[in-house]
This record gives C-alpha cells, sequence and structure tokens, in this order.
C-alpha cells in the first residue's frame, strides 16, 4: 500500500438500540456470511392491501443488510428468538423510502405498498439516515457510471466542435481587431473570418 493512500474501510454490524449486546450479537449470526447490517431496530411490518388498509404482517428486528454475496442491499426483517428470516425486500434501482411519520415509514414493495412502524423514534431517525444515505450513494454512482458509458467518439466530436466554436470566435475577435488596429498602415487592415 503506498503512502496517502488508506485502507479499505471496514463496515461493522449496527445493532439495535432496544436490544442487549446478547440479542445483537445473536442478530449479526442469523445475517449470513459475508452479510452486514449498516442498521437495525424494532419494527411492526405492515403491508398494504388492495382497499389501501393497512394490515399488520409480522413484527421483529429491520436490519439495513449489504449482502456481498449477492452483491445488493437488502431491507430484511428476523425473528431473533426463533433466529430466522421473517420478510425482505431488495432495494431496486429507483427505489423510494418515505417517512411521513417519524416512526412511520413506507415504501413500495414488490407486490404492494409496505410500512415499518418503528419501536423507538431515534431508531427510526438513524434507520431512515442509513437508507437515505445507502440511496444517495447508489443514485451518485449510477450516475457516474452513465457518463463514463458514454462513447469515447461522442467525446471527441463534443471535444472537436468546442474547439472548433473557440478557433472561430477566436478567428473573428482578431480580425475584428485587425480592423481596428491604428499602427497598422489602412490598406493592410484584413478583416479574417
Amino acid at each position: 500500500m503506498s503512502s496517502g493512500q488508506q485502507p479499505p474501510r471496514r463496515v461493522t454490524n449496527v445493532g439495535s438500540l432496544l436490544l442487549t449486546p446478547q440479542e445483537n450479537e445473536s442478530l449479526f449470526s442469523f445475517l449470513g456470511k459475508k452479510c452486514v447490517t449498516m442498521s437495525s431496530a424494532v419494527v411492526q411490518l405492515y403491508a398494504a392491501d388492495r382497499n389501501c388498509m393497512w394490515s399488520k404482517k409480522c413484527s421483529g428486528v429491520a436490519c439495513l443488510v449489504k449482502d456481498n454475496p449477492q452483491r445488493s442491499y437488502f431491507l430484511r426483517i428476523f425473528d431473533i428468538k426463533d433466529g430466522k428470516l421473517l420478510w425482505e425486500q431488495e432495494l431496486y434501482n429507483n427505489f423510494v423510502y418515505n417517512s411521513p411519520r417519524g416512526y412511520f415509514h413506507t415504501f413500495a414493495g414488490d407486490t404492494c405498498q409496505v410500512a415499518l412502524n418503528f419501536a423507538n423514534e431515534e431508531e427510526a431517525k438513524k434507520f431512515r439516515k442509513a437508507v437515505t444515505d445507502l440511496l444517495g450513494r447508489r443514485q451518485r454512482k449510477s450516475a457516474v457510471r452513465a457518463v463514463q458509458k458514454v462513447p469515447a467518439c461522442i467525446i471527441l466530436l463534443r471535444h472537436n466542435y468546442i474547439l472548433n466554436s473557440w478557433t472561430h470566435a477566436l478567428t473573428n475577435l482578431y480580425g475584428i481587431i485587425n480592423v481596428y488596429r491604428k499602427d497598422i498602415p489602412r490598406g493592410e487592415r484584413v478583416l479574417h473570418c
């Protein structure tokens, strides 16, 4: 590693404020190999049916999981008593995370509108920040990738167009300056276009 270059930042598991250290360690063991929770919170999961009525689906610990083997991010809810996954939602492209209330967050799931009802508003705030920060980073990365995918010939064409425009403008400007210069005899003043 060269000097000035920082080592890769290792992401550590973030537990729930409402769980004991032992319960958080149990939660981390349920995540799976090479998976890390970036935020955790005790929640109730609600889903909206066709009549737009919220119905409770389960309760557990929600985790914002970076799943390295799948190379993706998920919202997952675990039952820490039985040690099983109750529900998951992959954070798809253009995922929108709303928080109409500090403790009540909503988003479009794969099959219906979904809501997380948090047991603690401080956890809700931290969870929302973790999700929105992640979505912001992903959005910036995809914008950079989109720019990087522009073919080189288009970039060269734009570059040449800009250069030609500047050259033409400077030539016109130089010609105008030549016409009005007093130190050049009148017959030699030429307008270049």
